[in-house]
């Protein structure tokens, strides 16, 4: 009689591969670029693109997700080897992805960052929102989500029908550290862009810091 482990083993074997993995990317490629490399190599048909984080910094992976099997194996031999960017990226396809919770949208991610499971992995950091969510690296260690709102007040956040913005301190264990880091959503992917150009490689509130302190800023997709 066949082990519960091989049974499972052979299961998923058996389970068809919908989705291919673009590995070697530029760290700077976006959901667009992947498109724009299927239509410039003829693949058509696909259901999703997406870029895989870590942390909320781009892996350098992508996913490309479509109908059925055939399509996605004919995808995968013409992307291997193809040039984004000027780099030569590598696809294999495989059977799953990680899935975006149903709970992360505006109300659901504040409820998700109150129990510490906002990790930044996965597609698009495993939050939805894609373009639209900001991520802020290098601010104040004892900086609060209500006193940023404060400073942001000139930017247009998402959550205001929830009466609450979404703004998440990352890795907020309760623990003291010497810089922070905040995820903050916009209201539209212009919004959004135009809060990186304002903040990045800015010094933060250098009338009280000085220059002890440096934000850097990157959109999430």
């Amino acid at each position: 009689m066949a082990s519960p482990l091989r049974f499972l083993k052979i299961h998923v074997g058996r389970a068809p591969k919908l989705h291919v993995e673009l590995s070697g990317l530029p760290r700077t490629a976006l959901p667009h670029d992947l498109r724009r490399l299927c239509g410039k190599s003829k693949v058509e048909n696909v259901t999703n693109a997406a870029i895989d984080y870590k942390r909320f910094r781009p892996s350098g992976n992508g996913l490309l997700s479509f109908p059925n099997a055939e399509q996605a194996a004919a995808a995968q031999k013409a992307l291997d080897n193809a040039v984004v960017g000027g780099k030569r990226v590598r696809a294999h396809r495989v059977s799953s992805i990680p899935q975006i919770p149903r709970a992360r949208g505006t109300k659901g991610i504040l409820e998700a960052a109150e129990r510490g499971v906002v990790t930044g992995n996965g597609p698009s950091g495993g939050i939805t929102g894609s373009g639209r969510n900001v991520v802020l690296y290098g601010l104040p260690g004892k900086m609060l989500p209500w006193q940023l709102a404060e400073r942001l007040r000139d930017f247009k956040l998402a959550g205001t029908e929830y009466g609450r913005e979404v703004i998440v301190k990352l890795d907020a264990s309760g623990r003291l550290t010497s810089s922070s880091r905040f995820l903050v959503r916009l209201s539209t992917v212009s919004e959004a862009y135009r809060l990186v150009r304002r903040l990045h490689m800015q010094p933060w509130r250098p009338d009280l810091f000085g220059d002890r302190y440096s934000t850097r800023a990157f959109v999430v997709w």
